[in-house]
């Protein structure tokens, strides 16, 4: 498996997305997804959970609201992907707009 899947599947939210959305959609193996599309891919997840993706579930858990374990899990997802995208894509230059806040 190459690095990049190592390193995004340490979050089990974005493992679960690149396996199961992404690489089914695709008619792919995850290991065919192309690094271009999972860095959009991690800015899209991180979002999901910081509300820059608009209105998702895992904003509540990242909140708090549905709970302390679901908290501490979505913490986690959060610290992974974060230090995901710092690595692979530390200026952000394939950030999509919807994260960027651009129309």
């Amino acid at each position: 498996m190459k690095q990049i899947l190592k390193d995004a599947f340490k979050s089990d939210e974005f493992q679960q997305h690149l396996e199961d959305v992404i690489a089914v959609d695709d008619k792919v193996d995850v290991s065919e997804i192309p690094d271009q599309i999972i860095l959009v891919e991690a800015h899209y997840i991180l979002g999901k959970f910081t509300g820059e993706s608009g209105g998702f579930e895992q904003e509540q858990d990242y909140q708090g609201e549905n709970g302390p374990e679901l908290k501490k899990w979505a913490v986690k997802n959060v610290k992974a992907l974060r230090a995901f995208i710092k690595k692979y894509d530390p200026d952000y230059t394939n950030k999509p707009a919807y994260v960027r806040g651009a129309a």
